[in-house]
């Protein structure tokens, strides 16, 4: 058959391959003949007229799509319309969001023929040979579908053994100038791309729907597995990669195996990732460091315990402060994360999280004001208490919206500018830039970074007076 898989139309500036549609490309073509097509219409900033365009002209048996809650509308709307323009093709909805609400999209949206729940390497394959020979899809796991009877959703289980997967077909992702920005500040030079080398996330945090997405199941990769594709992509001429594991750090005797053999098989890319701050000993990060790991991601969150106990981050202060310092000792691109408007958080704890921003000094800050996701514990508990409407399902929601501490959306969009000018602020010392010189001459990314965007006079613009709304 003739199958295209498509990202959501969009816009964005931070261009990712969307890997898990290789990887389920990959996963057909070792078990079928099909004709398969990648289409990155979010990537390549398509609209929905445009992205339509491009199926009608391909005309696919099968077309299947991904989303997330904050492209779900744009989504739906855009299968509705292809229904209409190619009435015989089936189409296939996959993704975070459409895990979590598969029931509702099948009576809703009679036009979507199948949801595929969680992880789609085994069942996607499994549903064109079904497809293929006109029978429903009854025995696949993590397939929903309506019939006669009603909504049919069957029980979707992790993939054990993450080895036993064809690397993603990378081979068939248009040609497009990938790359990784943060705030439109790009962090990446030359081929880009990404990599998995374990699945899922054991910790519970509140806000997350990622960890449950994969039934809180962490499953790794070996090390040689990773390894091995590593050395191809390196052959292949890529030289910047992000590990998109929501836990690389976990267990670290396979990190430092991983570390190792990179470094014995000469691999000279450049690295970046997300740890834990309670799991990022300096060793460790001296360890990753040589072995081409110049850029790590932690997610702080706040400085108040009981927020965190709130998002049940499981991890201190304290912690924190110790992870920043011994990636940054290590020569490490620190980058940080926090969230404020939680319904236990005052703006004098925000201010607090404010002023650990600018005592820790990260490299780069990413402030997020609290999104409340399908399939997230805050959801669940959003819901319990009768606060969710009955349309909120389909649409991304901001923590104000529900105004369970007070904090009105001008509160929390002033903090996190506040929080931003705070991080801008920290940097303008001369011992400060005694820190940043001494990280660019012994970090590769570092001097790339900002050499090319000191460059650039949007950028300078853009970082004199950084703000976020």
């Amino acid at each position: 058959m003739k199958v295209v898989l498509s990202t959501p139309p969009g816009q964005t500036t931070e261009r990712w391959p969307p890997l898990g549609l290789l990887y389920i490309a990959s996963s057909c073509l070792d078990k079928r003949s099909d004709d398969i097509k990648i289409i990155d219409a979010f990537c390549e900033n398509m609209s929905s007229e445009e992205l339509v365009d491009k199926a009608r002209m391909e005309k696919p048996d099968v077309l299947g799509m991904n989303c997330s809650t904050h492209t779900f509308m744009d989504t739906i709307n855009t299968l509705r319309t292809l229904h209409e323009t190619l009435p015989e093709t089936k189409l296939v909805l996959g993704g975070i969001h459409a895990t979590f609400a598969a029931d509702k999209i099948l009576r809703d949206y009679p036009f979507v023929d199948f949801v595929v729940k969680g992880e789609g390497e085994e069942s996607f394959p499994r549903l064109l040979d079904c497809i293929e020979r006109g029978v429903p899809p009854s025995d696949v796991p993590g397939i929903g579908f309506a019939a006669d009877n009603g909504v049919t959703l069957n029980p979707n289980t992790p993939i054990d053994d993450l080895d036993s997967l064809p690397f993603p077909a990378r081979d068939l992702l248009p040609e497009l100038d990938y790359g990784y920005l943060h705030e439109n500040i790009r962090l990446t030079f030359g081929k880009f791309t990404t990599i998995s080398s374990s699945r899922g996330c054991p910790f519970r945090c509140s806000y997350c729907s990622c960890a449950a997405f994969t039934q809180r199941t962490w499953r790794p990769r070996s090390p040689k597995n990773v390894v091995d594709e590593l050395e191809e992509l390196f052959r292949e001429g890529y030289e910047c990669c992000v590990f998109v594991d929501d836990n690389l750090t976990l267990n670290r005797s396979r990190i430092e195996k991983m570390c190792d053999m990179i470094r014995k098989r000469r691999i000279k890319m450049q690295f970046y990732c997300e740890g834990r701050v309670d799991n990022s000993p300096y060793d460790l990060m001296k360890q990753m460091r040589g072995a081409g790991f110049n850029v790590i991601y932690f997610g702080v969150e706040s400085a108040r315990k009981h927020v965190l106990d709130y998002y049940r981050k499981m991890i201190s202060v304290e912690q924190a402060k110790k992870a920043i310092d011994n990636a940054k000792r290590a020569g490490m691109i620190v980058v940080t994360s926090y969230i404020v408007g939680a319904p236990v958080e005052s703006l004098e704890d925000i201010d607090g999280t404010i002023d650990l921003i600018r005592n820790v000094r990260a490299h780069g800050v990413q402030i997020n004001i609290l999104d409340c996701l399908v399939g997230t514990d805050i959801w669940n508990e959003l819901e319990r208490e009768g606060l969710i409407g009955s349309d909120d399902w389909r649409t991304n929601h901001r923590i104000y919206e529900y105004s369970l501490n007070g904090l009105t959306r001008a509160d929390l969009e002033a903090a996190v500018n506040r929080g931003y000018a705070a991080y801008l602020d920290a940097w303008k010392s001369l011992d400060c830039i005694g820190e940043l010189a001494r990280t660019v001459l012994a970090n590769k990314t570092a001097r790339t970074v900002i050499t090319r965007n000191l460059l650039s006079k949007d950028v300078r613009k853009r970082i004199s007076g950084w703000k976020r709304f």
